[in-house]
């Protein structure tokens, strides 16, 4: 049996998609080991789609090239192509050029950020097949 079995704190299922909405003040590098597992939970149990909503996920600054080109291909690395995520960020946490997406797709992972839900869902839900 997988070890990600349960699912982490802060995640749940919804249609098909998981929802990850840490709500913690934590250092950049627990938040990306959280995201990880959250990962890893999706691929282990087949789900293609993960909505991470980090609006309320606290205690770093803004992430430098250098630490998105890591967690990117951390994640990257962890989802083997079988999960695809989208994300929700407040805007002064988004890189302005949007670097993350393409610092992701050259590791292949296909992710994408957005100020809003409705724009995260959106996307994700056009990029994954959700079963029926």
């Amino acid at each position: 049996m997988s070890e990600h079995f349960q699912p982490p704190e802060f995640l749940s299922l919804e249609n098909g998609l998981a929802i990850f909405a840490p709500r913690i003040e934590v250092s950049l590098e627990k938040a990306v080991d959280m995201i990880t597992e959250a990962i890893l939970f999706c691929r282990a149990n087949d789900i293609e789609g993960l909505l991470v909503d980090a609006r309320e996920l606290r205690g770093f600054s803004q992430p430098s090239v250098v630490d998105r080109y890591w967690f990117a291909r951390k994640w990257a690395s962890e989802a083997k192509g079988e999960v695809v995520l989208s994300f929700i960020q407040r805007p002064e946490m988004i890189d302005p050029e949007k670097i993350g997406p393409t610092i992701s797709a050259n590791a292949g992972l296909m992710a994408n950020v957005f100020e809003t839900e409705a724009e995260a869902r959106e996307w994700l839900t056009a990029n994954i097949r959700v079963p029926l």
